[in-house]
């Protein structure tokens, strides 16, 4: 499945989706993708509270916010891909929010640390569903040259969950600052910062009946008919003869998340600590500044994916993966070594910019070279290196480095530049080793693939 398939020249495709078919199915998606990330996120906003009532130190917190999240998350994901490469994508999405709406707002009734890793652990499971069964879609939504956009626009959501979760997160902060404790009975305290939990995970309901109201659309490429599961080792056979691809388009993508996650969870208690900053301003005014940025960014970098991929650059979306690492890592790494609190969110403004062009063109790197057949499975891999590996270990190398490296919770920007500088550096050097494999894999999708 790795190379050029003869056989599957005789495979003629369905036709796309509508237009507008496509176009509405790309917009409920983009907003699950938002919810998701969201929920998900939302928790890097309240570190100190939790640590606060808690009683907790910043490991701790760390595996909380990352690998009591992630590993359900990756674990789940690879079985619920398989699903998802032969039943219905749209169905299984619906019901992956409900799950993970569910459980986040269980987050808000939690009474001690074991509750809030257990709706982590619930938060992980439901939405390792939406991902891979979200792009699958997308690239059986448009043509070639527009998966880059379609898969873009995904990413959109990414980065507004990111800046919601922020904002929204500081605005509910400062609404029930001032509000008691309340006690409920038969669950027990409800905190001040619990209600943020409650509150973002209520949307998730009806965001699942909006997706019931979208197309699943036809798999190109497999034939007629529901498709027969492939083998696994007929997948793990497409990585290993084409390792230097897969390593690039995803070793990469997880890389990059480990040097941005630490930023991205440790940011707020950063401003915090440092610049004795209230956190519900500093998710106010760093979830504005992202909610400005990114979706610009995300545009940018699909536009730039499909002149380069017209212009006949075969490695055009690893090749924008590349150049956002080399322009973004130095400011990451300079980014929390700067004395004026306006300067940092200058320089993590341009970072995310920068950083954020490559994220389209890095999700459609992979499923333009995955065999239709396997796309959500190869996608769930994606999903496992940049959930599981990066955002379970990025806060917990953060926290890491405060607690044992510099023993000091007020050296955190150390320790988020010292993990910016050395997995960006990783990630430049395995993104880079792959464009040339990733060309030629590339030609082969090409060819294997009728339009």
């Amino acid at each position: 499945m790795s190379g050029p398939n003869p056989a599957q020249a005789t495979i003629t495709d369905p036709p796309l989706p509508s237009r507008r078919q496509a176009y509405y199915s790309l917009a409920v998606l983009t907003v699950v993708v938002m919810f998701s990330t969201l929920d998900r996120t939302v928790m890097a906003l309240l570190i100190d509270p939790i640590k606060h009532d808690f009683a907790l130190t910043d490991t701790e917190v760390a595996f909380l916010i990352g690998a009591a999240f992630s590993i359900t998350y990756g674990i789940a994901g690879i079985p619920i891909a398989r699903i998802a490469d032969s039943w219905n994508r749209r169905n299984l999405i619906a019901i992956s929010i409900g799950v993970w709406g569910f459980c986040t707002m269980t987050g808000g009734l939690a009474q001690n640390y074991a509750g809030l890793i257990a709706s982590r652990l619930g938060i992980g499971i439901g939405e390792s569903g939406y991902g891979p069964a979200s792009w699958s879609i997308v690239a059986d939504s448009f043509p070639r040259e527009k998966v880059a956009f379609g898969v873009g626009v995904l990413a959109i959501g990414a980065m507004l969950g990111i800046g919601l979760a922020q904002f929204c997160g500081g605005a509910i902060l400062a609404l029930v600052r001032h509000v008691p404790p309340m006690a409920v009975p038969m669950i027990g305290i409800i905190r001040p910062w619990q209600w943020v939990f409650i509150v973002v995970g209520l949307p998730g309901f009806l965001w699942a009946f909006m997706v019931m109201t979208t197309h699943e659309p036809a798999r190109r490429g497999v034939g007629a008919g529901r498709p027969a599961p492939v083998p696994v080792k007929q997948v793990l056979r497409v990585l290993r003869d084409d390792w230097r691809t897969w390593l690039a388009a995803i070793g990469g993508a997880g890389m990059k998340i480990l040097l941005a996650a630490g930023q991205a969870t440790w940011g707020a208690t950063f401003f915090h600590r440092r610049f004795h900053w209230e956190l519900s301003t500093v998710g106010m005014v760093t979830g504005g500044m992202t909610l400005v940025v990114s979706p610009l960014a995300t545009i940018v970098g699909g536009k730039i994916s499909e002149y380069w991929t017209k212009q006949g650059r075969p490695d055009a979306n690893l090749r924008i993966v590349l150049y956002g690492l080399i322009a973004s890592v130095p400011l990451w790494t300079l980014s929390p070594l700067l004395p004026n609190p306006w300067l940092v969110l200058a320089c993590n403004a341009c970072a995310i910019f920068l950083g954020t062009i490559g994220m389209g063109p890095g999700f459609a790197a992979i499923q333009i070279v995955a065999p239709p057949r396997i796309r959500a499975q190869i996608s769930s891999l994606s999903q496992f290196s940049t959930n599981v590996v990066a955002f379970a270990l990025s806060p917990l190398i953060v926290a890491l480095f405060t607690d044992y490296v510099f023993r000091d919770p007020t050296k955190l920007g150390y320790s988020i530049a010292l993990n910016a500088a050395t997995m960006g550096a990783i990630a430049i050097l395995i993104t880079w080793q792959g464009l040339k494999p990733y060309a030629r894999a590339c030609a082969r999708a090409e060819r294997g693939w009728i339009d």
